[in-house]
This record gives C-alpha cells, structure tokens and sequence, in this order.
C-alpha cells in the first residue's frame, strides 16, 4: 500500500483542539477536533488542566487520522504545534506542571497590571504592547504574590503551545511569535527583555530558551508516539502563536490587512518596523517568519457580544442577520459591547456593555440592528488606533461573518471592500506548514478558497459611529481634574 507523506499541525485552542493532516500539495487530507473547556473556579478566573489538553490531542490526531482511511494511509514526516496566546504554564525540572495552566481570558491579574503600567517609560516602550491582565507577565507577578511556593518550585514558564511541545519532545523553549505576547519581550531587540523580569521582581531563570518557528525542537518520543499512533522520532518544530500560524496559511503579504471576525475581532497588518510606541489598542507581536512583526487591532466582544444579544431577546442567527440590512442609526439606539470589558484606553475593571436611546415605540429587531452596528463600530474604532489607514480592500475571515447582510454592514462601517477568505483550522494548517522545510518537503502553498468581495454601499454609518465614540472615549480632563467630551 502506498502511504500518503503528511504534515500533522495540531491547534491548541481555548476551548478545544484541532489537529489536520496536510499534503505536500497544499491538500487538507484530514482533520479532527476534539472539546477541552477552560474552567472557572471563580468569577474571572480560566484555568485548564495540561492532562486534559493531552487527552483532547490524542482524540483529534485520531479523528484526522481516521479521515484520511486510517494511519497506516499516510505517512507524517514532520509535526508542528500552534496555541492560544498568552496565559502561563509553569513546570518543574522533569516538565510537569506545578498548578493549572491559567490562561488569557483570567482576569485575576487585573490589580498586578497597575504595577506593570508604573515601569519606566522607556522599559515599558520596550514591550510594544498595552499590558492585559492574561498575558503571561501579569500572571506571574500574581502566581509570585499568591502562591509563591509555585514560583520557587518553577524551572520554567511555558505557553500552553510549548507545553504541548514539551510533551511531545521533552525539549524546554519557545519561540518568537508567542514570546513577543508575554510582556517579558524586547519587541525591537526580539530577546527576552530581562531588565524587565527584574524590575518586576520576577526570576529570570524560569524564561526558556528560545528557537525559530521553524527549527526543530526535538523528535517525537516514544511514550507520546504510541499514544498517538505515530512512528516515534518524527521532527517537531518550535512552531507559532496561534495568529501568526494562521497568517501564514491565508498568506497575507506587505501592505494587506485581514480582518478576522469570531468570539472577537481582530484587525491585522504586517509591518518590518517595531519601533512604533505602544498603543491602547494595538498589539505588536512577531511573525512566524525569520523576520517581521504583525500589528493586531484587537476587539474582545464580536460574535460573543451577538450571540448574548440574540440569546437574550429569543431571536435566532437569521433574525440578525436580516437587522444588518436594515436603515443606519438604529432609531437612535446604541449599542456598546463590552460585556468582558474591552481593549480601550480605559481598560478597567468599571468598563461594561451599554444600550442607550431605548424608547417606547423600539422593539427588539431595533436592539438586534443596534447590536449588530455596534460590533461593527468596535471594529472601526480599534481600526482608528492603527498607525497607517486601511487598504482600500482587506481579507475577511472567522465564522461570525458567514452572512452577506452583516458582511455588507461592516464593509459600509469600515468603508473598505472585504474580500472573505475560507480556509477551515487555519492556525492548525499554519503551524502543519511551518513542519515542512526541516521535514524535507517543499513547504505546501497557502490556498484558502475566496469568496466574493463585498464591496461598500455608500450607506452612511457616520452619524451613529459618532454617537458610539460619544459612550466610548474618555473624556479628557480639564486643569482642574474634570472631564469633558469633545
């Protein structure tokens, strides 16, 4: 029987893991998923178990496996890993984790971040990012404050990414595109910023080493091979941040932007210059390429904010979509999404979602039209905090944007043309990609399937955007402390 040569990427997600299985061509031969919710032992709080994580890789390999006829059908030469970003796993010296990994949506670290915004400006300009409770940095001054024998126990941080890796190989490292993200990183330099670790108190010696995206970790050991029903000794590549693998996959290039419309939204550009002061809204994170950065304007409540609006008032999906075709304004109802707080200028933990203009005569195809325009709004203001202007056309993807009404809305909101792009497990086939070079194949081509471009109306969005940015910006403060809207 002749065996197919296969790329395995597997995903770990938030909620679950996605495993494919890639051809040399390009060709998704197989793919599997399996579920592995975070916990919540308390409000705010995300948690998962790694041996949770593990068991959900070993059920999505098998189902990917199983897609493509069995594994005795394909032969995987080369593996390679992508995660969720941020969050912190520690590890003692034999790789095991000391405490539940905590993961990005944890708030728990929202008091440490006030110490973190108190460094000195041009450390903290070093970082490239706005500091967020769930990136790793926070998380371990909160892991050192509260539960210090943790800390003295740690050899390492990990990503959840590297853990998987770890687990795989049993190599301790990182890369790049996931360190960038951890607030312990020199973004201009691209090394671990340890002035950084050490004005926070923090031990350097838990940062791992580092090696590039695609440079081989380690191979594959027996124990996890026979688990997964691999050969062992396969190579395993450092692999990506979940973003930067599925950058690689859609192949966006210089002066593209992709917007990505899911739970949340995201907003991205590529860049070669890391220089630029951090912003409220914007991330700088690096690619999974030798060189480059990708700026990322980030909205946490999108499709997550829709489907609260939709659960509460009993509509289902068609209901509202069909509001994103209705006239501009919402009757003067605004919207504001921030049920899980947002990545503003204000970020703390007073921010909240809003409806305001609500009237007698409005009834809930009203709310679901204020709903749908203020996720879009949300993805206009986080746009307006990107150094350069929009292209006059970006790459639409994620499934919240599966509609031509909603994508018809935000392409009037943002007054540029989406170009969607469908490409299933994105990240999973981004990190499959980056396997292939040191796996001895030629590196598979991005294909994602492109649907029809939604080009503008003219429909004029301008007026209620106005109305949002009123809810939404802070108000600037006079001599003598009191604030004022422009």
């Amino acid at each position: 029987m002749v065996r197919t040569e296969a790329l395995l990427g597997i995903d770990l997600g938030t909620s679950g893991v996605k495993a494919v299985l890639l051809a040399a061509s390009g060709e998704l031969l197989g793919e599997g998923a399996a579920d592995c919710p975070p916990r919540s032992a308390r409000p705010g709080w995300a948690e998962a178990d790694p041996k949770d994580w593990w068991i959900a890789v070993v059920h999505a390999v098998g189902r990917a496996a199983a897609r493509c006829g069995g594994r005795s059908a394909i032969a995987v030469s080369g593996v390679g890993v992508t995660g969720q970003m941020h969050g912190l796993v520690l590890v003692d010296r034999r790789g095991e984790p000391l405490r539940p990994a905590l993961l990005w949506p944890d708030r728990r670290a929202l008091p440490e971040t006030e110490e973190w915004g108190e460094l000195p400006t041009a450390l903290r300009g070093t970082l490239g990012n706005p500091i967020m409770p769930g990136m790793t940095g926070p998380l371990l001054s909160w892991v050192a404050e509260h539960e210090p024998g943790n800390c003295a126990a740690a050899d390492r941080l990990l990503l959840p990414k590297d853990w998987l890796r770890l687990r795989l190989t049993g190599a301790v490292g990182t890369e790049p595109s996931d360190a960038s993200a951890t607030l312990l990183w020199d973004v201009g330099a691209d090394t671990w910023s340890e002035r950084v670790v050490e004005s926070m108190g923090l031990p350097t010696r838990l940062l791992p080493p580092v090696g590039a995206s695609a440079a081989v970790a380690g191979a594959l050991r027996p124990e996890p091979a026979a688990e997964l029903g691999l050969p062992a000794d396969i190579p395993v590549v450092f692999g990506a941040a979940d973003t930067a693998a599925a950058l690689l996959a859609t192949g966006l290039g210089p002066g593209e932007a992709q917007l990505t419309i899911g739970s949340g939204a995201q907003l991205v550009t590529l860049t070669d210059d890391p220089s630029t002061a951090p912003q409220p809204l914007v991330h700088l994170y690096r690619t999974a390429r030798p060189r480059g950065w990708y700026r990322m304007a980030a909205v946490q409540n999108a499709g997550l904010a829709l489907d609260w609006v939709r659960s509460l008032v009993g509509a289902d999906w068609s209901e509202v979509y069909a509001a994103a075709d209705d006239e501009p304004g919402a009757d003067g109802v605004t919207f504001v999404p921030y049920l899980t707080g947002e990545r503003t200028p204000r970020m703390d933990s007073t921010l909240a979602s809003a409806f305001t203009g609500l009237r007698l005569g409005h009834d809930r195809r009203t709310i679901l039209r204020a709903a749908v325009e203020g996720v879009a709004f949300a993805v206009r203001d986080a746009a307006s905090a990107l150094p350069e202007p929009l292209p006059d056309s970006i790459r639409l993807a994620g499934g919240a944007v599966r509609d031509d009404r909603f994508r018809a809305l935000v392409a009037d909101v943002l007054d540029v043309e989406l170009s969607p792009v469908e490409l299933r497990s994105a990240s999973a086939v981004g990190a499959a990609m980056l396997a292939a070079a040191e796996a001895g194949v030629p590196v598979p081509s991005a294909r994602p399937a492109l649907g029809t471009p939604v080009r503008p109306s003219g429909r004029d969005h301008d007026a209620a955007f106005e109305r949002y940015r009123e809810l939404v910006e802070p108000p600037e403060e006079d001599e003598f402390g009191h604030g004022h809207h422009h």
